[in-house]
Protein backbone atom coordinates (compact mmCIF):
# COMPACT_ATOMS: atom_id res chain seq x y z
CA UNK A 1 0.00 0.00 0.00
CA UNK A 2 2.49 2.61 0.27
CA UNK A 3 4.84 1.50 -2.83
CA UNK A 4 1.51 2.51 -4.61
CA UNK A 5 0.84 6.17 -2.55
CA UNK A 6 4.92 6.68 -3.60
CA UNK A 7 3.82 5.78 -7.39
CA UNK A 8 0.88 8.35 -6.77
CA UNK A 9 3.12 11.04 -5.78
CA UNK A 10 6.29 10.16 -8.03
CA UNK A 11 4.16 10.60 -11.20
CA UNK A 12 2.33 13.69 -10.87
CA UNK A 13 5.38 15.30 -9.33
CA UNK A 14 7.45 14.04 -12.36
CA UNK A 15 5.45 15.03 -15.14
CA UNK A 16 5.04 18.65 -13.17
CA UNK A 17 9.19 18.37 -13.45
CA UNK A 18 8.71 17.23 -17.42
CA UNK A 19 6.04 19.86 -17.74
CA UNK A 20 8.83 22.64 -16.62
CA UNK A 21 11.31 21.68 -18.42
CA UNK A 22 9.87 21.06 -21.98
CA UNK A 23 7.93 24.03 -21.70
CA UNK A 24 11.27 26.08 -22.22
CA UNK A 25 11.30 24.26 -25.72
CA UNK A 26 7.73 24.59 -27.11
CA UNK A 27 5.72 27.18 -27.94
CA UNK A 28 1.85 26.34 -27.78
CA UNK A 29 0.33 24.41 -24.82
CA UNK A 30 -0.78 21.33 -26.53
CA UNK A 31 3.04 20.69 -27.85
CA UNK A 32 4.08 21.67 -24.14
CA UNK A 33 1.63 18.95 -22.45
CA UNK A 34 2.10 16.48 -25.16
CA UNK A 35 6.16 16.13 -25.01
CA UNK A 36 6.09 16.57 -21.24
CA UNK A 37 3.60 13.10 -21.25
CA UNK A 38 6.19 11.71 -23.29
CA UNK A 39 8.99 12.91 -21.42
CA UNK A 40 7.56 11.71 -18.35
CA UNK A 41 6.59 7.94 -19.77
CA UNK A 42 10.29 8.05 -20.54
CA UNK A 43 11.04 8.75 -17.08
CA UNK A 44 9.37 6.70 -15.64
CA UNK A 45 10.97 3.43 -17.78
CA UNK A 46 14.37 4.98 -16.50
CA UNK A 47 13.00 5.06 -12.78
CA UNK A 48 11.63 1.08 -12.97
CA UNK A 49 14.87 0.71 -15.04
CA UNK A 50 17.41 2.26 -11.75
CA UNK A 51 14.89 0.48 -9.55
CA UNK A 52 15.21 -2.53 -10.70
CA UNK A 53 18.82 -2.75 -11.47
CA UNK A 54 19.42 -1.79 -7.81
CA UNK A 55 17.44 -4.03 -6.17
CA UNK A 56 19.10 -6.52 -8.25
CA UNK A 57 22.39 -4.85 -6.78
CA UNK A 58 21.52 -4.80 -3.46
CA UNK A 59 20.52 -8.96 -3.49
CA UNK A 60 23.70 -9.27 -5.30
CA UNK A 61 25.67 -7.41 -2.79
CA UNK A 62 24.30 -7.85 0.21
CA UNK A 63 21.85 -11.06 -0.17
CA UNK A 64 18.68 -12.11 1.11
Amino acid sequence: MELLFRIAVFVPVLFLVALVVVAQQHATADATVKAAVVRTGRWVVWSVVLLVSMTLLELLFIGW
